[in-house]
């Protein structure tokens, strides 16, 4: 059961990445995003979004690269799950690992605190649950339906 709900936990997080970074270029310019992109102008030295609207362009052209990694995401996952051994854990930890702490010191390092704040509650969203059900991918016999 518990190796069930992490997978369709996992699976969310995955569908939440495709459909948020399909709308991030639109959705980069509203309300909702005011706060992000405040604090992002101000990491960079800019006084507000009016006077560089070209940032939230930028902003905005991640949300492919978000949605493409969810669509990744969601297939390592799936598999993962389905075949319950050691390569898919450590793939799905890998694919966090490449992202989660480079994209975080590269965002520290321009004083973008927002992004590394961001990277770190998904990161722990997802490797939680993982290292929760590690042992089903690292033992020899499968779980049956009722774990």
């Amino acid at each position: 059961m518990l190796i069930q709900k992490t997978k369709i936990f996992l699976q969310l997080i995955a569908i939440a990445h495709i459909i948020g970074g399909l709308l991030l270029p639109f959705l980069v310019s509203t309300s909702l995003f005011e706060t992000y992109n405040t604090l992002v102008y101000q990491a960079l030295g800019f006084e507000t979004a009016r006077t560089i609207p070209e940032i939230n362009f930028l902003i905005g052209l991640f949300g492919p690269t978000i949605a493409s990694w969810g669509l990744l995401f969601l297939y390592t996952v799936s598999s993962a799950f389905k075949n319950l051994d050691q390569k898919g854990w450590w793939a799905i930890i890998l694919c966090c690992l490449a992202w989660a702490p480079y994209d975080s010191l590269l965002s520290i390092q321009k004083g973008i605190y927002i992004n590394a704040l961001v990277n770190l509650v998904s990161a722990l969203a997802i490797l939680t649950p993982l290292f929760m059900v590690r042992k089903y991918f690292f033992r020899s016999e499968k779980p049956t339906s009722n774990e």
